[in-house]
């Protein structure tokens, strides 16, 4: 009886770790789709910023470039060049801040991937752990008595 003991015991261990790994695959899984979603939001938002950003110094820079243009006024080419050189310094900090953004988003998408990994190897040991339990193959073997010999010993030794 001792060795059905035993085997409950390990098979309730087995059933216990697949419930943990179960939970740790459903709770990594959530908070993987949680911060992909959250990262392709910031993603996308950086990228339409990064656009503006960009098209906002291409603006300050033809105000440099038609400043620069023969036949312009000089006031009016001194204007324009002050203009210009505020909006593409603008465009500058603006492109800047935009690509870190998009750049924290795509690693939080990344780290996302990650937490999808971790989350299938938690689910395989689950499985594991299910095929463990219901495996006769694994219940040991039932253990000699005390009156028989060992293996090694008996009727030819």
């Amino acid at each position: 009886m001792p060795g059905e003991a035993d085997e409950l015991i390990l098979k309730m261990q087995h059933l216990e770790a697949e419930a943990r790994a179960q939970e740790e695959t459903r709770r990594l899984e959530e908070r993987g789709r949680s911060l992909k979603s959250r990262a392709q939001q910031m993603a996308w938002a950086a990228q339409i910023e990064l656009d503006a950003a960009t098209s906002r110094q291409r603006e300050g820079e033809e105000k440099i470039e038609r400043a620069k243009t023969p036949g312009t006024p000089p006031l009016d080419a001194a204007d324009l060049l002050a203009q210009g050189k505020q909006i593409a310094a603008e465009g500058r900090t603006r492109v800047v801040k935009a690509r870190a953004r998009l750049n924290y988003a795509l690693d939080q998408m990344d780290e996302s991937e990650r937490q999808e990994l971790e989350a299938l190897h938690a689910s395989a040991r689950a499985e594991t752990h299910a095929q463990l339990a219901e495996d006769p193959l694994f219940a040991k073997a039932p253990a000699p008595g005390p009156a028989s010999p060992p293996e090694d010993e008996g009727e030819g030794a």
